[in-house]
């Protein structure tokens, strides 16, 4: 219930990035299930790509729209957070760099982690980037 009464204490614009968030996280994760990552990478660029004219928004509103999403969808990874949030910022006209890396874990094996980097920052969902060293690093629009 207050998650309701939250909802509708949004303005529209957030209320319709909230909308558009919740549909590039479904979209991520069942891709990502669904359709080799290549693939679902050209699919996600050219829908990131197509011409929209939502209302001007900050990459710091995206972030929180699509953890809104995210957090409600069950599966949801950092992979699938990531392809949203970049989805969302080229919509939005904001360029980014969606990163992947490798970190030591703590018990001495390797973990992985998805960032995306916009405006001189990185934004995460999760794992603080520091200490990963980027395996892959994708500009949106790049092969």
């Amino acid at each position: 219930m207050r998650a309701l009464r939250r909802l509708a204490e949004l303005d529209r614009s957030e209320r319709a990035l909230l909308a558009r968030a919740v549909l590039w996280v479904l979209g991520a994760r069942l891709g990502l299930t669904l359709v080799p990552y290549p693939r679902l990478q050209r699919l996600l660029d050219g829908a990131s790509l197509r011409p929209r004219r939502p209302a001007p928004v900050a990459a710091e509103r995206v972030r929180w729209a699509v953890t809104a999403a995210a957090r409600r969808v069950p599966g949801t990874r950092c992979l699938a957070w990531a392809l949203a949030f970049r989805g969302l910022l080229g919509q939005a006209g904001i360029p980014s760099d969606l990163r992947i890396g490798v970190a030591k874990a703590d018990d001495g094996g390797l973990k992985a982690h998805a960032w995306v980097d916009c405006e001189g920052r990185s934004f995460s969902w999760g794992d603080d980037v520091s200490g990963y060293a980027v395996l892959r690093s994708q500009i949106a629009g790049e092969p």
